[in-house]
């Protein structure tokens, strides 16, 4: 009898992801919070367990997934055991039914609470933002009480079935809290209120230390700020235009005497320069700290704004030039009066207009031949001369404003023995770029691909999930990256050299891992690599603290 074999599973990255999955001890957490039912094969850590799997894979619509499940390598993923049969779509729904009864929301906190303490991350500084997410059909429930979904406006100002994503997590992008809510929520709304969840959250975790909320300009309302004040944290955030301490801040930061700080860089090389200057005000009976930052890189959009305004009013003068110069006038009072209309007329901001009058002497026009050898009449008319001038120095103070935005913050300028000048605010409040690439994980078709099930409740626990596998997602790339340095680049597909990669660069370094199921005379069951891990593979997870025995 020879050895034959029973199966080959594409492996490719999901051993790591499932093995990251149990280190932080998430299936035993969530068998706790949600208890296993005796009549049911699957537990629902399998369920949660298995979809973040499908998610990070790139994710396939739940009647798909009992026909994946038969794909993979099963028992060696989640447990010895199961079956792929018992993943069929009635099954799955009924426990992400079971997972909304125990209140998703406080098992994805307990679930984000756990990676912290497992990760032992800082809970010091926490970026937050929102976004939405289009979705399709009807959804109907009995409860009032469940997610609403609705038609509404998205930030493009599209109009959409939507549902809301609410995220705050720490610099590297993990999430601390999140929530799925009303796509038509306000961010105004949503701040005020999610920092009170955020204080239980740590109250929870038994932390009582002061922290850092860094938002984006909605968050600059009495409610935040007050409630921020509340939750034993301070705020972040940038400053609306609109509002007069904005604009006073701005005014006397253009003043020839305003001591500016020397310019300087957040990046390594290539980065953009800033200049600060700080001063304080009272906003709403709350004392503030308002921060005039300017810097080197205009803003793109602000950037082609200005372009166009340029653009338009140059050519604007090009039509009223040849407009004034065509005309004539009698007498000089009239011509004058004219000139004095038009400078007052004229609102410029990027060119300079020199206009005059000048006298002109022609012979006068008069009805029929002229008689032989006459002298011609003489007349004398006036025109406007107009001399229209590219002014750079307005161009170039247009393009400082722009590029000067306003910080608004009530940390202290000395918080737990470290300094906090207005170079440490901004590079906090540059960190919120962290969870903004978190949305692009959540809008990427590749891991949210359109959600296909009956019932509001059940849109609501697949969109916890999906910030489930976004927080395992970003502890990955936060395990990988200590050990990829300049020094020691990592070498990714196509031979580009990567020295601080993404999660999505590393996957398809392990696209083509194939595990092949052996089955051996004596009946006993026995994995092997279909071929060896390469070097960079074997790299990654010795980084990781694994090896292959994780296939095998």
């Amino acid at each position: 009898m020879s050895v034959q074999i029973r199966a080959i599973y594409e492996s490719s990255y999901l051993n790591i992801i499932s093995t990251i999955f149990k280190d932080l001890g998430l299936p035993v957490l969530i068998d706790r919070l949600v208890p296993v039912n005796p009549q049911c094969q699957t537990r629902a850590s399998d369920v949660v367990w298995l979809l973040t799997l499908d998610i990070l894979s790139g994710r396939q619509a739940l009647v798909h997934v009992e026909r994946w499940a038969h794909d993979i390598d099963l028992p060696k993923l989640i447990r010895p055991g199961l079956s792929p049969s018992w993943f069929n779509d009635d099954a799955i729904a009924r426990h992400l039914d079971r997972l909304y009864d125990a209140n998703i929301h406080a098992v994805l906190s307990a679930c984000l609470v756990q990676i912290y303490k497992k990760e032992g991350i800082p809970l010091r500084v926490f970026h937050a933002d929102t976004t939405d997410a289009s979705v399709y059909g009807t959804y109907e429930s009995a409860s009032p009480d469940a997610l609403p979904i609705t038609h509404g406006y998205n930030r493009h100002h599209r109009w959409q079935k939507q549902i809301g994503f609410g995220l705050i997590g720490n610099e590297d992008g993990i999430p601390f809290y999140g929530d799925v809510h009303d796509g038509n929520l306000p961010d105004k709304t949503w701040n005020p209120e999610v920092l009170s969840r955020v204080q239980k959250q740590l109250q929870q975790a038994k932390i009582e230390e002061e922290w850092i909320y860094v938002a984006d300009s909605a968050a600059m309302t009495k409610d935040t700020l007050a409630q921020t004040k509340a939750a034993n944290a301070f705020l972040i955030t940038r400053g609306p235009s609109s509002l007069r301490i904005v604009k006073t801040a701005l005014a006397e930061a253009d003043a020839q005497e305003t001591p500016w700080r020397d310019p300087f860089s957040l990046a390594e090389k290539n980065g953009a320069t800033y200049r600060v200057w700080e001063t304080t005000s009272t906003y709403e009976g709350h004392s503030v700290r308002l921060i005039v930052v300017e810097s080197s890189a205009l803003d793109q959009r602000k950037g082609k704004t200005l372009e166009k305004e340029r653009n338009q009013e140059a050519e604007l003068l090009r039509q009223k030039q040849t407009q004034w110069e065509s005309r004539l006038f009698s007498c000089r009072e009239d011509a004058e009066q004219a000139l004095a209309s038009l400078k007052s007329s004229l609102r410029l901001r990027f060119h300079r207009v020199e206009a005059s009058v000048e006298a002109i002497v022609r012979p006068k026009k008069r009805r029929g031949r002229p008689k032989k050898e006459a002298e011609p009449d003489m007349e004398t008319l006036y025109a406007l001369r107009v001399n229209v001038e590219f002014d750079q120095a307005a161009w170039e103070q247009a393009r400082r404003k722009a590029s000067r935005f306003v910080l608004v913050t009530t940390v202290p300028e000395e918080w737990k023995g470290q300094p906090m000048n207005a170079k440490e605010i901004l590079k906090l409040y540059k960190g919120q770029i962290s969870v903004e690439m978190n949305f692009s994980f959540l809008k990427d078709p590749f891991f949210t691909d359109e959600i296909y099930v009956k019932k509001p409740e059940r849109v609501a626990v697949l969109g916890y999930l999906f910030l489930l596998a976004l927080a395992i997602y970003r502890v990955f790339q936060r395990r990988v990256r200590p050990f990829i340095t300049p020094e020691h680049p990592l070498k990714g597909a196509g031979g580009r050299k990567l020295t601080r990669p993404t999660g999505q660069a590393i996957f398809p370094l392990f696209w083509y891992v194939r595990v092949v199921l052996l089955e051996l005379p004596d009946g006993r069951i026995q994995r092997a690599l279909g071929q060896p891990l390469t070097y960079e593979q074997r790299r990654i997870l010795q980084g990781l603290g694994m090896d292959e025995s994780m296939y095998v």
